[in-house]
């Protein structure tokens, strides 16, 4: 079935479980697990218990796993402990670091914060915590209009799922030198998905083959019916190949080679024809649909991984291509670079409706965050989540906006602009200078 370990599969499947009691507290399975198993607790602390079910006994199995894990989301600060839930970034721990005050035990998250604008108290930071803790408070939004939830930091929507947790617990796998490492690249090859389907048989060497044939005492002549001469370098040529192989040990008949090369060619090309007909891409020159028509905006985000430090870049252009506006400051400290740029394409809305633009085409090399905004019926339990909302809101004050990805290369100067901003000395460049870049 192609998992390295099964027992560790397993463990991973029975993690969802685990998740789901911890993230549907109100659904008629938590209740009854609640109620037998941990009524005066939340499933964080939860025991296995003196005379455990098999069902339970099976998620309990999971529970550490899971909660080593798991984060929690930072809203309004009315239902997270400031010791005991894991609620800051992890390096060094996700677990407040200063020793715990016994009368403050049972404090929430919600008493560090300043009630009048909403954010951090710095008073209440300084005089509780120590710098490297105060430090790490700071770097997480706070949210006061959101409750409290868990969320799974490993994926970009904070949503535990098998795979990943599986990942996570096997760690990193290391391939041998001698492995295949294209698979990506390969699956996502424009061409029939029969020809992908032989090329992975071809790699993983399960082609019916004289040799694998033998192997499996298949009684065939080993002697080569095609020549040395025949070869491909291409995927439809290899395939068309493959059926003159066919032929010639099945059928007693081999095709000329150009014949072989005729089809391969006529088979690729009508195959491509077929592909535009279907999907019939646009050009990067008119991926909007609206050029011509509307002002675009091109938006981008940079982010240090190391410190957590932000910065967008914001380009306006007329609709005939032209310069009219930009824009580029640094951003509040990020937990990852799609926070980043959901924080960044907050900052472009805000700022188009600032300038009365209500009509735009928003650029953006971000796919995530650009599907993510469109699919609505997507869950983000992370601190993007708010951010996405937050996006929405601001889109409803739009009489029009359409997002679209586009290439890195095609968001070049607002990347330029987020990285110049990340040196104070340099921000003050003008898109004039950034262009000739």
């Amino acid at each position: 079935m192609g998992f390295k370990d099964l027992k560790n599969f397993n463990l991973a499947m029975l993690g969802k479980q685990a998740w789901r009691l911890l993230t549907s507290p109100d659904t008629l399975v938590a209740k009854v697990y609640k109620a037998s198993y941990y009524p005066n607790t939340t499933f964080i602390d939860a025991k296995i218990g003196g005379c455990p079910g098999h069902s339970w006994r099976s998620i309990m199995a999971a529970h550490d796993m899971v909660v080593a894990r798991v984060r929690r989301r930072i809203g309004d600060g009315k239902t997270t402990l400031i010791w005991g839930h894991p609620w800051l970034p992890d390096n060094p721990s996700p677990l407040v670091q200063t020793d715990m005050p016994v009368e403050l035990r049972h404090a929430k998250v919600v008493g560090l914060i300043d009630e009048q604008t909403a954010t951090w108290d710095p008073h209440i930071l300084s005089n509780l915590f120590e710098d490297e803790d105060v430090s790490r408070i700071l770097r997480i939004p706070v949210s006061p209009g959101y409750e409290e939830s868990w969320y799974w930091p490993d994926d970009p929507n904070g949503i535990y799922t098998v795979k990943n947790a599986y990942r996570n617990i096997m760690g990193t796998y290391d391939h041998s030198s001698g492995d295949f490492e294209k698979w990506t690249k390969m699956w996502g090859m424009k061409i029939p998905p029969k020809w992908k389907t032989f090329l992975w048989r071809e790699i993983c060497d399960i082609l019916p083959t004289t040799n694998n044939l033998i192997i499996k005492r298949v009684e065939v002549d080993p002697t080569c019916k095609i020549g040395p001469k025949c070869s491909g370098a291409v995927v439809a040529v290899l395939y068309h190949l493959w059926r003159c192989r066919n032929s010639a040990v099945w059928d007693a008949t081999l095709p000329r080679p150009m014949a072989a090369w005729t089809q391969a060619t006529a088979a690729l090309h009508s195959y491509r024809q077929v592909a535009r007909r279907g999907s019939a891409p646009l050009s990067a020159a008119t991926a909007d649909g609206s050029r011509g028509v509307t002002q675009r905006c091109y938006v981008d985000a940079g982010y240090r991984e190391d410190t957590g430090e932000a910065t967008y870049g914001i380009v306006l252009l007329s609709p005939e291509g032209s310069f009219l506006a930009e824009k580029n400051e640094r951003l509040p400290n990020c937990l990852s670079p799609f926070m980043a740029e959901a924080l960044a394409c907050k900052e472009a809305l805000s700022w188009l409706l600032e300038k009365n633009i209500t009509t735009v085409s928003l650029q953006t090399d971000g796919l995530q965050l650009r599907n993510a905004i469109r699919q609505r019926s997507t869950t983000i339990m992370s601190y993007v989540g708010v951010l996405v909302d937050q996006c929405r809101s601001l889109i409803s004050s739009f009489n029009n906006v359409m997002f679209n990805h586009i290439s890195r290369q095609l968001n070049a100067h607002a990347y330029t602009l987020a990285s110049l901003a990340f040196d104070q000395d340099q921000a003050i460049i003008s898109l004039q200078t950034a262009l000739q870049l």
